[in-house]
């Protein structure tokens, strides 16, 4: 059995998501939607945030389907269903496919990204980082988030 330190486990991976509006399954708890990711890395467990609504969760991903079935994550280029489970959002009410979804980072996670997944990312990846690092204002150490 692998034993994964807690902090590898806040490691939040970046990405970015369109909805695929003629692939909407489920419209409230749980979300099912098709999406394709535009840039970085989806994975299970990240959570989903709409970037233009003030950051507003959707909540986190609890599973990822390829036309193949399920899948542990998705990368630039895929298109992908996903099912989020939360009890509060629903699309066409609090979000729809004019919506970008975004992961929803944080300082902690950041850092675990760089402590645990540093090569596991890509230079794109690592821009994406920085453009939603400057979106959720994150501060650089030292000052607060």
């Amino acid at each position: 059995m692998e034993i994964i330190a807690v902090e590898e486990e806040e490691a939040v991976f970046p990405c970015a998501l369109k909805i695929i509006p003629d692939f909407i399954f489920n419209k409230n708890d749980p979300i099912f939607l098709g999406v394709e990711v535009v840039e970085g890395i989806l994975k299970v467990g990240t959570p989903i945030c709409v970037a233009r609504k003030d950051f507003f969760d959707v909540g986190p991903v609890a599973c990822i389907r390829d036309e193949r079935g399920p899948v542990d994550y998705a990368i630039k280029g895929q298109k992908v269903s996903i099912k989020i489970t939360n009890n509060t959002p629903e699309y066409g009410k609090h979000f729809n496919h004019e919506d970008l979804l975004v992961s929803h980072i944080s300082r902690r996670s950041i850092d675990a990204l760089k402590t645990y997944h540093r090569d596991a990312l890509s230079m794109d990846d690592w821009r994406l980082v920085v453009k939603l690092k400057n979106i959720f204002k994150i501060q650089s150490h030292g000052k607060t988030e």
